[in-house]
């Protein structure tokens, strides 16, 4: 794992409590590993002051990059913005995703790393509904909603992989260069896209097991409106599917 370099992409917002205690650990997970790492916070104006507490942490930890944006503008959207500057300005080999809340366990990411060359895959997603994998407490709505959702989104895209809405991966970044960020959706649902995106271009995607831990602080910020939009643009995938329309 020696000399691996990698890009973490984080959203946040309204994440002043715990973002602290995840970098900390994103970086301690890098260190222990001997790699080499960026951290990229993509802040949408939180009041909390969540950029305002990743900045602070940059003299500690140095490879840290805040990027404020005006508002909140979307997951996908920020996602995109931290994929594309990862890609242009930093030289890594891989970039990878995951929350701010420590539902995402960062001792994962060099295991993720490991799996990934392993299995001479393009993207790792770290899946919870893989043997192995699972939820960390006890939610049947959410675990309802969550199974709901990758249900709606393989029979939508034809994927057959368990966990395509997890957030928690790690792509080659030569992989993404292939993908047309600007074309997918700046909410939720990007989710899907570029995972829809890379099987249809032949590349390798796995899943390894990993335990979704319950957020450290605060509080979701999945709205109904997110659902809706996921839910809309899977129907409308799914029937171009079917009749093989564009």
């Amino acid at each position: 794992m020696k000399g691996r370099n990698i890009a973490v992409v984080i959203p946040t917002y309204n994440e002043a409590e715990n973002i602290g205690t995840v970098l900390e650990s994103v970086f301690a997970s890098i260190s222990d590993s001997n790699m080499d790492g960026w951290v990229i916070v993509v802040d949408d104006n939180s009041p909390d002051g969540t950029a305002d507490v990743a900045e602070s942490l940059k003299e500690k930890y140095g490879k840290i990059i805040v990027i404020r944006r005006p508002q909140k503008l979307g997951l996908g959207s920020a996602y995109k913005d931290g994929f594309t500057l990862a890609l242009e300005k930093l030289k890594v080999e891989y970039i990878a995703e995951m929350d701010a809340d420590g539902s995402h366990p960062p001792e994962k990411l060099p295991l993720m790393l490991d799996f990934l060359l392993e299995k001479n895959a393009d993207c790792v997603i770290a899946s919870r509904y893989v043997e192995g994998g699972g939820w960390g407490w006890e939610s049947l709505s959410r675990t309802i909603v969550s199974k709901g959702a990758n249900l709606l989104a393989r029979l939508a895209t034809g994927i057959k992989l368990k966990d395509v809405t997890s957030g928690y991966r790690v792509y080659r970044a030569d992989v993404l260069r292939r993908v047309k960020l600007e074309d997918l959706d700046h909410g939720y649902v990007f989710q899907v896209q570029i995972i829809y995106e890379l099987v249809k271009n032949g590349f390798k995607i796995v899943e390894c097991p990993f335990v979704f831990m319950p957020r450290l602080r605060g509080k979701s910020k999945l709205g109904i409106a997110e659902f809706w939009r996921f839910f809309k643009w899977c129907i409308k995938t799914m029937l171009a599917r079917v009749f093989r329309a564009d």
